[in-house]
């Protein structure tokens, strides 16, 4: 009887008992299905507007917008060339470059000096005090923040007009100046998400052995001494995976442009994903405009993988 129970069981697979592993992740799943349940709806709009999108990326490499539906057409690569021979593309692109570099060199430091202050906070409620007004900017859209910082620098009757007057100097327009509009779109970045990075990093220094930091001052360490070897040195890996992030989304500039920055300073201020949007739908381009953003996207990709490859070589440390 074991034999012809064995053999049936060799010749009927769906027969044999589930394996372990998979029953208990089944139970698990089971056990915690309300959070699964929340999961629902983020889950179906990130499908609906990141990854169905990416089923018309054929569309790049057609005419698909610039002539009837009747007459579309595969065209190559002639719209990858078309966006490289264009001066307005590569204008945008090159802003894009330097906001970015802009924003990665002077933005993400302050995150950082940001946790390591507030680490040195005693005070509990001082700290959570500080670490809500920080926050707040981190839940408002680009049309709030824009309106925010209009209020401020606009050239009468604001802050800006007023400190112009003390100073005995005339007020600069900074939203319609192609010579600030850069440090506007950087030093408002800063000020929207540098409370959120700091919550990061502030909750990887928490997790640090408060012993290390007893042992360092039995060593005779100091507090800069004991930041940057230890504080520093434990929260690198959180420091590292920040960095992947940020270069991944180094391109993704959008809303913050198209919000704060008006026609008169695109020669300064234009970027990629504005120029897109611009073309794909303000001139029906759909199939250029699906060029550049993949153009974009390419470049994105490409700055995580080589920045993961270089940390893991050095710190053996990386997001995958």
């Amino acid at each position: 009887m074991e034999v012809i129970r064995t053999t049936k069981l060799e010749a009927n697979p769906s027969m044999r008992p589930s394996s372990p592993k998979i029953t208990t992740v089944i139970r698990n799943i089971y056990k915690q299905r309300q959070l699964f349940y929340i999961l629902i709806i983020p889950l179906a709009l990130y499908l609906l507007f990141e990854y169905i999108p990416m089923l018309k990326l054929r569309w790049a490499f057609t005419n698909y917008g610039e002539v009837p539906l009747s007459q579309v057409s595969y065209i190559g690569f002639d719209n990858f060339r078309r966006l490289i021979d264009s001066a307005s593309f590569m204008n945008a692109f090159k802003n894009t470059i330097i906001i970015s570099l802009m924003k990665l060199i002077f933005g993400f430091p302050v995150p950082i000096l940001i946790a390591l202050m507030l680490n040195e906070i005693t005070s509990r409620l001082y700290k959570k005090i500080v670490q809500t007004i920080i926050y707040f900017p981190h839940f408002l859209s680009w049309v709030v923040i824009g309106s925010i910082w209009f209020l401020i620098l606009a050239p009468q009757n604001s802050i800006n007009s007023q400190l112009a007057t003390l100073m005995g100097v005339e007020p600069a327009y900074w939203f319609a100046s192609k010579e600030h509009i850069r440090e506007l779109l950087v030093l408002s970045d800063i000020w929207a998400g540098a409370g959120y990075a700091a919550i990061v990093y502030l909750a990887a220094i928490t997790s640090i052995d408060p012993a290390l930091y007893e042992a360092a001052k039995v060593d005779g360490a100091g507090k800069l001494s004991q930041i940057w070897n230890i504080t520093l040195a434990s929260i690198r890996p959180t420091i590292v995976i920040m960095l992947i992030f940020e270069l991944g989304k180094i391109l993704n500039i959008f809303d913050q442009v198209l919000i704060m920055a008006a026609p008169v300073v695109y020669e300064t201020a234009d970027v990629v994903q504005t120029y897109a949007y611009r073309t794909g739908i303000g001139e029906m381009k759909i199939g250029y405009s699906m060029a550049v953003s993949i153009f974009k996207a390419s470049i994105g990709f490409m700055l995580v993988l080589i920045t993961n490859s270089i940390a893991k070589k050095i710190n053996d440390e990386g997001v995958f």
